[in-house]
């Protein structure tokens, strides 16, 4: 995590320190990940480590008119995050992920897809009383769920625009800790698919017919399941002063380096009343409509749009202290802002989908100090990496990367 602003100076030559590396030691996995502290635009390298395969039961939940209708428990998978490739070489910070979810009892195959990852930030953080043992490592994830023969077929399970398309879109986030005291891995994620006024609506990737696809109903899958409730109108919501991090640009035309450095910003994240339900008018208010504000250190900056509001989406709780995040409230974040580019003078309309989470683990920067416990990381949505125009409600690529702390 990094609070300090980004000099202007000249560009320099950095080395760029490979995706996947293999430390030989617990200890050599944990440290900063080298995006903080460049000049303006410049490009960067990252240093992460081999993230692991993940096996957990996880929660799926439909929601219809904004309330709880199924949580159920399946046995997930995320595969060991692949590079992405381009002209010969790894891109910077992006991966693709294997997800499977199988029936827990027959271990028939429920879903099974591959999500986009682009890697957003990391910290440290506190599991153990008087230790700061946990480095995490977020990623904003998106890309599409194919079903599998053991599927059920009520539609709060098989969600009815399979009915018109192959594939089922998500997207959400997942955070890998390691714990560099014991060498142990752990992971949480989500993976969300909206009602049709928002992944299927007009203009959108994948618009449903005049007659409806699931107008009511969204779709969430949790993961540890150990320990998580739906609490999809709880009181948790994010609101005030960014005081931590960061605006961060992926430059695709010097792909495959396509890392910046990180522009530390300043702004609020602010809740507006009252609550909504995007679903249906009549609904509960699950949804908290938000006013984004952020400007960087090298003049770029986020700001409402005229395209549209953007959203807060409280989906619920983790209650295991035990279990990495520990008590953590979890949301999915998603809108229009509108966007300048600092480095080129250029604006834009970027819609962009993430995660929120509240609380969790005492988390820290690499100086030891203190972070606000309101995180919000999101993800421009963007048709390829020659397109700028935004894609909803289908797989996509990141232009630009938020990462604010409250």
């Amino acid at each position: 995590m990094h609070a300090r602003a980004l000099a202007r100076t000249a560009p320099a030559v950095f080395l760029f320190l490979g995706l996947a590396l293999a430390p030989s030691s617990a200890r050599a996995q944990c440290g900063p990940d080298g995006l903080n502290g460049g000049p303006c635009c410049a490009p960067a390298g990252v240093v992460l480590p081999q993230f692991p395969a993940v096996n957990q039961t996880v929660r799926w939940i439909c929601f219809d008119t904004c309330q709880q209708t199924l949580a159920q428990t399946y046995c997930g998978h995320l595969g060991i995050p692949q590079p992405l490739t381009g002209g010969g070489a790894f891109i910077c910070g992006a991966y693709t992920i294997r997800v499977q979810l199988k029936d827990c009892g027959t271990l028939g195959l429920i879903w099974n897809g591959q999500v986009k990852a682009f890697y957003s930030r990391n910290w440290q953080a506190s599991s153990i009383p008087g230790a700061i043992n946990l480095n995490v490592w977020r990623f904003v994830v998106n890309g599409d769920l194919l079903p599998g023969a053991a599927l059920p077929t009520n539609n709060c399970q098989r969600p009815d625009c399979m009915n018109q398309f192959a594939r089922l879109y998500v997207t959400g986030y997942v955070d890998y800790a390691y714990d560099c005291i014991n060498g142990t891995w752990q992971a949480s994620w989500m993976l969300d698919h909206e009602c049709d006024g928002i992944h299927h609506a007009p203009g959108t990737a994948r618009p449903a017919p005049a007659t409806g696809l699931h107008p009511t109903k969204s779709f969430t899958v949790v993961g540890p399941d150990a320990g998580f409730i739906v609490s999809p109108t709880g009181p948790n919501q994010s609101n005030g002063t960014i005081t931590q991090q960061a605006l961060r640009k992926n430059n695709w035309a010097t792909s495959p380096q396509i890392c910046t450095f990180e522009e530390a910003c300043t702004g609020t994240f602010q809740a507006l009343a009252p609550t909504i339900c995007l679903c249906v008018p009549t609904g509960l208010g699950q949804y908290v409509q938000t006013s984004v504000n952020a400007a960087g250190a090298c003049g770029s900056a986020v700001a409402p749009s005229a395209n549209g509001m953007f959203e807060q989406k409280r989906i619920g709780r983790w209650t295991n202290a035990a279990v990495f995040p520990g008590s953590q409230f979890l949301l999915f974040d998603f809108g229009w802002l509108s966007t300048q580019d600092g480095c080129t003078g250029a604006g834009s309309q970027e819609w962009y989908e993430g995660v929120e989470t509240i609380r969790g683990y005492v988390a820290y920067d690499f100086a030891g100090l203190p972070l606000g416990n309101q995180f919000e990381d999101l993800a421009s949505a963007n048709l390829s990496a020659t397109s700028p125009a935004p894609r909803i409600g289908a797989p996509h690529v990141a232009y630009w990367l938020l990462n604010f702390n409250l």
